[in-house]
């Protein structure tokens, strides 16, 4: 399995080789390349990534909820 690393600005794992490790001011951080590189580019831009970024994420959300449901109703009914 290859390595991966958090990304602090979009909250996801990357593989390793598309990280960079990014100064902030009370440490430094990784931080994923398409990240970077959407900060660079104009405002809409930036906006849309964001907005595609916070959709990845709640999918992702319901989706840890919905497992942990089905986790939950499986270990209910012993079994």
């Amino acid at each position: 399995m290859s390595e991966t690393r958090f990304c602090y600005w979009c909250r996801a794992f990357h593989p390793a080789d598309s990280m960079r490790l990014y100064s902030t001011k009370p440490a430094p951080r990784w931080r994923c390349l398409s990240s970077i590189e959407a900060a660079s580019r104009s405002e809409s831009e930036r906006d849309r990534f964001g907005q595609l970024q916070t959709s990845y994420n709640r999918q992702s959300a319901r989706q840890q909820a919905m497992n942990a449901n089905l986790l939950r109703l499986v270990s209910s009914r012993g079994g």
